[in-house]
């Protein structure tokens, strides 16, 4: 007799006695529609794209002179008194928001009410790639966007949702789920999920892999690389990979080519930011990105503030259409990106060929752990600093190099000394300077973490 088969994408139906079609509850059914819908605004051009991005904009920005104190001074400040229905032109006169902006703004960029409709306000923690750490407060409304991309994504990239799913990231311990998340939960039945925290060690992580043999991992870039070593060192390999998903860092140049090589799977890249989430996605038929325009109003522009044509590398600049509790508006997020030709594939979403602006390095213990320390963005809360960079001069010594009004007390330095050991694991020796700076390095990359040590990183 043949065995029983259910569609592997079929949505959860909410009815016991109805599934087909399938009806989800309440969260399903909303999540449904915005696939509905980005399914169709994908392919629109690219003017009809940025047409209904202003209309949102217009109402973002209303929402934000009338709720959130920082921005009546913001444009004051910038001699903008009317932007006359807010038009491409006229936003391009919209001041840039940087981190120092944000840092120093507090409570002032919080809007003093938001539509209820919304949800109540998450808050979230991130340094980016400019090592400046910075909070900032989203809605509930934010976060079913954010899960409605990561829908989004699985589809673009074809994944099979009963499959196994695994993930290494940082604040988790191992753990494992009877599915991939609330992303899908809810919306549609999926396989299993293993989760494993990014601080273990690297052989522990591969060792970890092959035992749970999940059909899809998701991690940085970066450990996607090393594990991918690892492998090839060891001659061993996890057995059942399908498909390598990339986010938080850019992956390093030779990644897609080794896990071919190595693993016979592909790589697909989401590029994010924790001020956002995800901003972009990779092509389903390319290697580059499409900017997520539905919820994000991406510029990449040259440092006169004009926008960059293609192959041309500039900043980021992101204004998320959504966030009504924290408006984030020509926010500078510190990266740096290459603008690409329209796509091939017909998608009106603006493409971005490359990140340029990230990157990062394994640290190791005088044991030969090799590690991504885990930079935890409350630890610097109640601190002077405003950007961090650590430096690993040898396997027992690292320097925290930080931009600061003032020099650390001994009570702070020993406080964050601590807090750092706790956070790599390792009793470190950790010597503090304040610089007025910390530099980019060549091809426009902030490195959070630099190794001087000799050795695999």
């Amino acid at each position: 007799m043949e065995a029983e088969r259910r569609p592997a994408q079929a949505p959860a139906s909410h009815l016991a006695h109805l599934t087909l079609p399938a009806i989800p509850a309440g969260r399903g059914q909303t999540m449904l529609a915005l696939q509905f819908q980005f399914d169709r605004s994908q392919w629109l051009d690219r003017a009809s794209i940025l047409d209904h991005q202003f209309e949102q904009l217009r109402v973002l920005v209303d929402h934000a002179r009338a709720q959130a104190p920082f921005y009546r001074d913001h444009m004051r400040r910038a001699q903008i008194f009317s932007l006359g229905g807010l038009t491409p032109a006229s936003f391009a006169r919209w001041p840039l928001l940087s981190r120092r902006d944000v840092l120093a703004a507090g409570a002032a960029l919080l809007a003093r009410t938001m539509p209820s409709a919304h949800g109540g306000i998450i808050w979230n923690a991130t340094t980016g790639s400019t090592g400046q750490p910075v909070r900032v407060a989203n809605s509930a409304l934010g976060a079913l966007f954010q899960d409605a991309l990561v829908m989004r994504s699985h589809f673009w990239y074809g994944l099979d949702l009963s499959l196994k799913f695994a993930a290494i990231r940082s604040g988790t311990d191992e753990a494992a789920g009877a599915d991939w998340g609330p992303a899908l939960r809810g919306t549609f039945e999926t396989g299993p999920s293993v989760l494993l925290g990014l601080s273990e060690d690297l052989g522990a992580q591969f060792e970890w892999l092959c035992r749970e043999s999940p059909a899809y991992l998701l991690s940085r870039g970066h450990t996607l690389h090393a594990l991918i070593h690892e492998s090839r060192a060891r001659g061993a390999r996890p057995e059942g990979i399908k498909a390598l998903l990339s986010f938080a860092d850019r992956p390093p140049d030779d990644l897609r080519m080794l896990a071919r090589e190595v693993w016979g799977a592909p790589v697909f890249d989401t590029y994010s930011a924790g001020e956002f989430g995800v901003l972009a996605l990779q092509c389903p038929d390319h290697e580059h990105l499409h900017a997520q325009s539905e919820h994000v109003l991406l510029e990449i522009l040259r440092e006169d503030g004009s926008a960059c044509a293609p192959g041309e590398i500039g900043r980021v600049v992101v204004t998320d259409l959504h966030n009504f509790a924290m408006p984030l508006i020509r926010y500078v997020i510190g990266d740096y990106a290459e603008v690409g030709e329209p796509c091939q594939c017909g998608r009106g979403l603006p493409v971005i060929r490359r990140i340029a602006g990230r990157s990062s390095h394994m640290a190791v213990d005088v044991n030969g752990r090799r590690f991504w320390p885990l930079l935890n963005p409350f630890m610097w809360a109640s601190t002077p600093i405003t950007q961090r960079q650590f430096v690993q001069l040898t396997r027992t010594h690292i320097e925290v190099r930080f931009v600061a009004p003032r020099d650390l007390t001994s009570a702070e330095e020993a406080d964050i000394r601590a807090g750092l050991i706790s956070t790599f694991r390792h009793p470190f020796e950790f010597s503090f300077v304040r610089v007025d700076e910390i530099a980019r390095a060549p091809g426009a990359k902030f490195e959070e973490f630099i190794s001087r040590v000799d050795g695999p990183a």
